[in-house]
């Protein structure tokens, strides 16, 4: 509504300009377009959409004689590069889900470029979930070159009249004590990793994460260097290297089992093992006997139920009980575990369809621009009661009338957090279920992330330009056509 309405403005005081409107993916951009057509009145000839699926030649075409134009920023940054188009006669660029704008994205980029080439440039940054450190904030005010800022949250007084209750209830499950020989068996190997880690002064000794043990990759490919420049020492720090590696792959699988289950588990340690470009860090771990070990116990108790399954099913059953249209989003960052909870779902009579990006290095089959779209309308219709989505439906879908959101595992991002959570609570009350497997990591990031948003919204309302004046009735969109 907020970009709607400065796109109006400005394309009333240069009735010439071009607006362009930026999304992160595919969906979000077509979303984008049927919303500003219906809304604005738009014509057929007045939009065009611009992703990687459109001809180069047919986009350069579509830029030059549309007025607005709906695309994801990696194709506007490669027509720019390509000399394809020029953002000159831009009066608008819009940047949705603006906190993708750091480090090297192609937000980034575009901003800098459309300063450089606008006649009379006009960037709007639109986020809820900005970001929790005041460095990754900064950044992004530095980045898209924001002059402004304008927060509001659920208590203001121009937004708590159209905002919905939502609900959040964190639910616990216990791991099946089957788990705790290979859990005991996974940690054993991870633990001699670590300390070799340790012990080379490589990691601290004090505490341990798994970014920690990311980041040691880049020390140990420093000492690596120092020690062939000196020409001693090369072949411990290398075996340290290993180590990294090896540990990195170890934490993984205790993550898939104790947060996604051992049907994913065993997925993993089939692919790992099959894949044809394996590394010699890799290659050695799969030699280790007590690796072999490990994957036959997976073997041996894949096919006991996973708690966190069986509650999704129980949840699903109850909402659906309660209230027989309900719109359901469960979300997982694992492909494998998408394909699990359909399975699931439909044994237990829960019709559902899931909601992925394109094809990935994996053998899951991806879906297409056009295939993501027909999802989300059968969706919409109500045509299937459950959406089980991958990372891609977390930013910006709208989707009216969704009664439940369900986390299949917690993150620790509050980015992917707000945005998760706000696929409900739109229209109407909904509710938020973070299913969380007891004494793992799921509680770690499940109390991280609700403290990350808190500080987030402190460092946002800091940054604040200044509180509009009070209304005596909240601006619709109507106030300004």
């Amino acid at each position: 509504m907020i970009a709607m309405l400065v796109a109006k403005a400005r394309l009333e005081k240069f009735p010439k300009g071009k607006v362009v409107i930026l999304a992160p993916t595919k969906p979000l951009v077509l979303q984008h377009l049927e919303t500003f057509k219906r809304m604005l009145k738009l014509e057929d000839g007045e939009v065009a959409v611009m992703t990687g699926e459109t001809d180069p030649a047919e986009r350069s075409y579509l830029w030059r004689k549309s007025r607005f134009v709906f695309a994801t920023p990696q194709t506007v940054r490669n027509d720019i590069k390509g000399g394809r188009i020029e953002l000159n006669d831009t009066v608008l660029l819009v940047f949705d889900e603006a906190h993708r704008s750091v480090k090297d994205y192609s937000y980034t980029q575009l901003a800098t470029m459309y300063k450089e080439q606008g006649w009379t440039p006009l960037i709007l940054g639109l986020t809820a979930s900005p970001g929790g450190s005041r460095e990754k904030v900064a950044e992004i005010v530095k980045n898209l070159f924001i002059e402004k800022v304008e927060a509001r949250n659920e208590e203001d007084e121009d937004v708590k009249s159209y905002v919905e209750e939502t609900k959040l209830e964190g639910i616990k499950v216990a791991l099946p004590q089957e788990y705790s020989t290979l859990l005991g068996a996974l940690r054993e190997v991870y633990n001699e990793k670590v300390t070799r880690l340790v012990e080379g002064g490589f990691i601290p000794k004090t505490r341990l994460s798994k970014k920690i043990l990311l980041q040691a990759r880049g020390t140990i490919s420093s000492r690596l260097r120092s020690a062939e420049a000196s020409g001693s020492g090369k072949g411990y720090i290398f075996g340290a290297l290993i180590s990294q590696a090896q540990a990195i792959i170890i934490i993984h699988a205790i993550e898939l089992l104790e947060t996604q289950g051992l049907g994913v588990l065993q997925k993993y340690l089939v692919r790992l093992r099959e894949r044809p470009d394996q590394g010699k860090s890799a290659q050695a771990l799969l030699k280790d006997k007590r690796w072999l070990l490990i994957e036959q116990e997976a073997e041996r108790l894949r096919d006991i139920p996973y708690p966190k399954l069986e509650k999704l099913a129980e949840i699903a059953q109850q909402q659906v009980s309660s209230k027989k249209d309900s719109k359901i989003i469960v979300f997982t960052q694992y492909r494998d575990t998408i394909e699990t909870i359909v399975e699931r779902l439909a044994k237990v009579g829960i019709s559902s369809n899931r909601f992925v990006g394109q094809a990935n290095k994996t053998d899951s089959e991806g879906m297409d621009q056009k295939r993501q779209t027909l999802v989300l309308e059968q969706f919409r219709n109500g045509e299937f009661t459950t959406l089980v989505s991958s990372s891609i439906g977390e930013e910006g879908l709208h989707v009216p009338d969704v009664d439940l959101v369900v986390f299949f595992e917690a993150v620790p991002s509050e980015i992917r957090s707000i945005q998760r959570k706000g696929r409900t609570g739109r229209t109407r009350p909904g509710r938020v279920i973070i299913l969380l497997a007891e004494g793992t990591v799921d509680e770690a990031y499940y109390y991280s992330s609700i403290k990350r948003e808190k500080f987030m919204r402190t460092l946002v309302s800091d940054r604040e330009t200044k509180k509009p004046e009070k209304r005596t009735k909240p601006a619709t969109l109507l106030d300004y056509m």
